[in-house]
């Protein structure tokens, strides 16, 4: 569970450090007549992409050894590495992406159906395996199913809150309508 601990660190101190710097955008943003509760969903947006790529990609240095490829795609294989490991290593992909599931249609209204936000989801979390497949760290096929359900449970959750707010003076101004 370190690795979940680290992440939501990470993440405290990112959303932190953006909110102060954003401060000006706000304002100016405000002044064009972007409403500063429309700005947080981008703010979510932009940070969960940030997030995602600062761990997957960033969090542990590139270092490009074309020689060393490592590919699994034999889903969940258990028997290798044991449950708990499965599990520390699985649970973060899915809770690093449930965001992205969440954002991606609330900045934009063309992805309010399922399958656009998943063909999206699918498209960066392939897009990522690929790139660490060629610098040479692991592809997992598991990666890519969890970041899936993560940014499936994100659009669910998504959907929810709009079928319960969705007639709400904040609702309407964070998705706009």
């Amino acid at each position: 569970m370190h690795r979940i601990e680290a992440y939501f660190r990470l993440a405290i101190i990112f959303i932190i450090i953006i909110s102060i710097l954003y401060l000006p955008i706000l304002f100016k943003l405000k002044k064009k007549g972007i409403s500063p509760i429309r700005q947080i969903s981008y703010i979510g947006l932009g940070a969960s992409i940030f997030l995602i790529i600062f761990a997957t990609i960033l969090f542990i240095p590139i270092t490009f050894k074309p020689g060393t490829h490592i590919l699994n795609l034999i889903p969940f294989n258990l028997q290798e590495i044991g449950i708990e490991q499965f599990l520390i290593e699985k649970i973060p992909n899915i809770i690093l992406f449930i965001p992205l599931g969440f954002f991606l249609p609330a900045v934009f209204k063309s992805n309010r159906k399922a399958y656009k936000t998943i063909l999206i989801i699918f498209t960066i979390t392939f897009g990522i395996e690929f790139f660490q497949y060629f610098i040479g760290r692991s592809s997992d096929i598991d990666d890519i199913i969890t970041n899936l359900l993560g940014g499936i449970i994100g659009f669910i959750v998504f959907k929810l809150l709009n079928s319960f707010w969705e007639k709400t003076k904040f609702w309407n101004k964070f998705i706009e309508r």
